[in-house]
């Protein structure tokens, strides 16, 4: 992908990719030699309050839209973009470290409305999509691009964990009425996850998006593969990758009932830090990783 069919995408970036210099830059190096020399980045405290100003507010989540035209709505919204910056700053960079991604990550979608964090999760990319893909991941994943593992693994990682084995807890006493009442106590079973079937998600109730939303960043959304098991370990993984990875149950249960998506409060606050010049920054992380072509 080219500089120039990039700029074609995200046309909010013609005017200021390049804003310390007269002229846009030319090529992908001469972007990234600039980026580079940006002011540091500051600490600023975000309040649901800051969220008055932006131009998502009012917008209706669009279940057919895809996940590059989401992303695009929040580069173009001065608020959204400068919560997205964090996460492309910790995720995408050449020194991108694990922790801090996912923290940036799971702060991102809990200072944020939830027909927002809606209209960024809850959308899908073509296959053929590499961009898509590559964006959507960076910005759901909470990690580094690093190597896929098995789906049974990330899940038993989230249950080692307190506050993800919390998280999966409450996702799954809101969104399946069919799991038994001691996985909710007790998820060190894959027979528990085996209950998660994709087909019986309640996927079109507010509560129920709101907890999956909550999971947004944890080792539940790793990139995962189910390559190389065997029955019953692929039923159970397959289960967990199609919760986790595939909007399609969620997408298709919104869409039969039409449910309302007014947002509740999700949060007061959230610290994290920002760049003056974002809409630069992020030119510059979504280009790290592109070739001219």
């Amino acid at each position: 992908m080219s500089l120039a069919s990039v700029l074609g995408q995200f046309p909010s970036l013609r005017a200021c990719v390049c804003e310390q210099e007269a002229d846009l830059c030319d090529s992908i190096p001469a972007l990234l030699a600039q980026c580079h020399q940006k002011p540091a980045v500051q600490w600023q405290r975000i309040s649901k309050n800051d969220w008055q100003l932006s131009t998502l507010l009012d917008m209706d989540h669009d279940a057919s839209e895809s996940c590059l035209e989401s992303i695009r709505r929040c580069l173009g919204d001065s608020v959204c973009n400068r919560l997205m910056a964090p996460v492309l700053q910790q995720c995408m960079g050449l020194n991108c470290e694990h922790h801090r991604c996912q923290e940036a990550t799971v702060s991102f979608y809990r200072s944020m409305p939830l027909h927002i964090a809606q209209l960024l999760v809850m959308c899908q990319c073509q296959d053929s999509d590499e961009a898509c893909v590559r964006m959507s991941s960076a910005l759901h994943s909470g990690t580094c691009g690093a190597e896929r593992r098995s789906c049974l693994h990330t899940a038993r990682q989230c249950v080692g964990d307190t506050g993800c084995r919390r998280q999966l807890s409450v996702l799954q006493s809101r969104c399946w009425r069919s799991v038994e009442p001691h996985c909710l106590n007790n998820l060190h079973t894959d027979e528990c996850f085996s209950q998660m079937k994709p087909a019986l998600i309640l996927g079109a109730y507010t509560e129920c998006q709101s907890a999956f939303l909550d999971t947004v960043g944890t080792t539940l959304h790793f990139p995962c593969t189910c390559e190389g098991l065997l029955s019953p370990d692929l039923q159970t993984c397959a289960i967990i990758h199609e919760v986790f990875h595939n909007r399609t149950p969620f997408i298709k249960q919104w869409k039969d009932s039409k449910a309302p998506t007014k947002p509740p409060d999700r949060s007061d606050d959230i610290l994290f830090d920002w760049s003056d010049y974002l809409l630069s920054g992020f030119a510059c992380l979504l280009l790290m990783g592109i070739t001219v072509s």
